[in-house]
């Protein structure tokens, strides 16, 4: 299997490309009468858990916060309150990428990074106790979108901005407020 090295960040092609060539060589098991339910399922939660430890800093962010998040990031300052919640679950990821056709692509770890860039790394900043009620929606099961979830869980997004964020980080009420009320450009 060919690794790309069009991507500066060796650690994320590196692990990319050893959940590529586990997707590859588990894929024929996985669309066989021989695997069951337990065993799709254990294998979809290792390529989830792998997809986890993909590096995923603060270029994955969305500009989404919830409302309940920005509240609370203006009364307590600190990011750390708040929990990165990626807009698309884990095992759900994982389930796709066993369904993928890896014979028409030429460069398995380049569409495992690609997918994660713009898709399975994407997160938005909600408060804990949100990110525990989206969990029901975000099973693979009844998950539709990551809008739905987000929806049926009962949480609105607001897009802001990193120097946004971090003003509000500072204290600036004013801008807390203008974001929470959705009257804020990005």
């Amino acid at each position: 299997m060919k690794q790309s090295n069009a991507y500066p960040n060796k650690k994320l092609v590196d692990k990319a490309d050893v959940i590529a060539r586990t997707v590859v060589s588990q894929q024929s098991f996985y669309r066989s009468k021989d695997c069951n339910e337990n065993h799709r399922q254990l294998l979809e939660t290792m390529i989830g858990a792998a997809i986890w430890y993909l590096p995923h800093g603060k270029e994955f962010w969305t500009g989404g916060i919830s409302v309940e998040a920005l509240k609370k990031l203006s009364e307590t300052k600190k990011i750390t309150s708040l929990t990165k919640d990626h807009k698309y679950p884990r095992k759900v990821a994982a389930a796709e990428l066993f369904k993928v056709d890896w014979s028409e692509i030429p460069n398995h770890c380049d569409e495992i990074v690609n997918r994660y860039q713009r898709k399975y790394g994407l997160f938005n900043y909600v408060t804990p106790t949100e990110n525990k009620r989206l969990v029901k929606y975000q099973k693979g099961h009844v998950f539709i979108s990551p809008e739905d979830s987000y929806r049926q869980a009962g949480i609105l997004l607001q897009k802001i901005s990193v120097d946004q964020l971090n003003l509000i980080r500072k204290g600036d009420l004013q801008l807390t407020e203008l974001a929470i009320t959705n009257q804020i450009n990005v």
